[in-house]
C-alpha cells in the first residue's frame, strides 16, 4: 500500500464513529478552517528559519489538513481525496500547454505567469468576466489581500508607472493622516491610516519586496533591540518600568548604535 493510501486509511480510522478519536470525530470543515491557515504560516516560518527538519514536519501537518478535509467531504458525499488529486493534475496539465500540449515555451517565468493568468481567465464563468476581484478570498490576511487586489488592478493597467510615484503617494497619504490627527477626527484617521498602509504595501510590490517579510524583519529587529535594552538596564541595576521616557530613549539610542 502506498504512503498516501496508508494515510487515508489512518484518517478514516480516526474518524470512525465507533472506535475513532472523539476529537477527530467532532471536527467539521468549518472547525478545521483556521487550522489550515495556521499550518501554512508554520510552513512559512520553517522556511524563513531554514529549519528543514521542522519544515518536513510542518508540510506533513499541511497535508494532514488536506486529508482531514477530504475525509469529511467524502463522508458528506461532496468529493473525495482522489477527486482533489485528479482535479489538481488536470489543472496543472491544462495550464502548462507548453509542457504537455506542444505549445511554444515561454521565454521567462514572467511570460509563463501571464500565460497562466490568461488560461485561468478563460476558465472563469462569463458572468465573472467584469468582476476583477471576485476570486479573492474574504478570509485572506489583510496584507496578502491588499497585495492581490493591487496585482489584479495592475493587470488591468491600473497601476503606477514608477516606484517614485508610489513614494509620492505614500507621502501624500501620510500628510492627510497628519491632518486628520491634528483635527482629532478618529474616524477619518482610521480611513487615512488604511490608505497609508495600502500605499506602503503597493510600494513594497513595486520594489519587489514582500511586505510580510519586511514587517517580520522589523518585528524581529525591534524585539532583539528591546531585549538588549532590558539587559543593559538590568546591568545598571535599574528597573525598566521606573525609567522616564527620556532615560529609555538614551538606552535605546545606545543599543541602536551597536546594531
Amino acid at each position: 500500500m502506498s504512503s498516501i493510501k496508508t494515510l487515508l486509511v489512518t484518517m478514516r480510522m480516526l474518524r470512525d464513529k465507533d472506535n475513532g478519536c472523539p476529537w477527530d470525530i467532532e471536527q467539521t470543515l468549518e472547525s478545521l478552517s483556521p487550522c489550515v491557515v495556521e499550518e501554512a504560516y508554520e510552513v512559512s516560518d520553517a522556511i524563513a528559519n531554514k529549519d528543514y527538519e521542522n519544515l518536513k514536519e510542518e508540510l506533513g501537518d499541511v497535508l494532514l489538513q488536506v486529508i482531514f478535509q477530504a475525509e469529511i467531504a467524502n463522508e458528506s458525499d461532496l468529493f473525495n481525496f482522489d477527486e482533489i488529486v485528479d482535479s489538481l493534475n488536470k489543472k496543472l496539465i491544462r495550464r502548462h500547454p507548453h509542457v504537455f500540449d506542444g505549445a511554444s515555451k515561454p521565454l521567462s517565468a514572467k511570460e509563463q505567469t501571464q500565460a497562466w493568468d490568461e488560461i485561468k481567465a478563460q476558465e472563469k464563468n462569463q458572468k465573472d468576466i467584469h468582476k476583477t476581484f471576485a476570486d479573492i478570498p474574504a478570509s485572506l490576511p489583510p496584507i496578502l489581500k491588499a497585495k492581490k487586489i493591487q496585482k489584479k488592478a495592475a493587470k488591468k493597467g491600473f497601476d503606477w508607472k514608477e516606484s517614485i510615484d508610489v513614494i509620492e503617494k505614500v507621502e501624500e497619504e501620510l500628510k492627510e493622516l497628519k491632518h486628520e490627527i491634528q483635527q482629532n477626527n478618529k474616524e477619518n484617521s482610521l480611513e487615512e491610516l488604511g490608505d497609508l498602509l495600502f500605499s506602503i504595501i503597493n510600494l513594497s510590490r513595486h520594489l519587489k519586496i514582500d511586505a510580510s517579510e519586511a514587517i517580520n524583519q522589523a518585528n524581529h529587529k525591534f524585539v532583539k533591540r528591546f531585549r538588549l535594552m532590558e539587559e543593559e538596564i538590568a546591568k545598571d541595576k535599574k528597573e525598566l518600568d521606573n525609567l522616564s521616557p527620556e532615560e529609555l530613549e538614551e538606552f535605546w539610542v545606545k543599543i541602536k548604535l551597536h546594531g
